[in-house]
């Protein structure tokens, strides 16, 4: 990509490329196994025997095998999200020097409600990571828990203290 522009003495944009990948997301890797049973094999069959596409080539009609090639290959990520994220970590590394969005291929592996729920896990936990919106939360968990200690020192001080204010007005009234 980067040699041609510059003979032509032209620049190329990489926040506009665009990376199209195969996901089906669960929230175990057996579930998006299980999942993708659905209708793997005839997405498979069809890029086979229709579309001559000779990269998806698989020995056998076994959804496993298909699994692991997809995932295996680099071709996507069926599983979890974590596997998701580490997909396009990988590609983000082997770009040397990023693209600008990852789209996910609709392919019908998988049934209406299993497909709606990988697009919001996918939607949830990957995306929020890559668009630069996960890290404002991190960092407040984080300042969070680093200042819990003080804060509930304090909090118990006042409830001890607020305790003891009771107990003695209700004293002072019944003595």
């Amino acid at each position: 990509m980067e040699a041609q522009p510059k003979h032509y003495k032209t620049q190329i944009d990489r926040s506009k490329w665009r990376l199209v990948g195969i996901v089906h997301c669960a929230e175990t890797m057996g579930q998006a196994c299980r999942d993708v049973e659905y209708g793997m094999a005839q997405w498979f069959d069809c890029f086979q025997a229709v579309a001559a596409f000779p990269q998806m080539a698989v020995p056998s009609n076994n959804v496993k095998e298909m699994i692991s090639f997809v995932n295996d290959q680099g071709f996507g990520a069926i599983g979890t999200s974590d596997m998701v994220n580490a997909q396009i970590d990988r590609l983000w590394k082997q770009s040397n020097g990023g693209f600008g969005a990852y789209l996910t291929l609709a392919h019908n592996w998988a049934n209406f409600d299993a497909t709606r729920k990988s697009y919001d896990l996918v939607a949830r936990h990957v995306f929020p990571e890559w668009q630069g919106q996960a890290q404002s939360p991190l960092d407040a968990s984080a300042r969070a828990r680093a200042s819990r200690p003080e804060l509930a020192a304090v909090h118990s001080a006042a409830v001890e203290a607020a305790a003891k204010r009771y107990a003695d007005e209700t004293a002072a009234r019944a003595g």
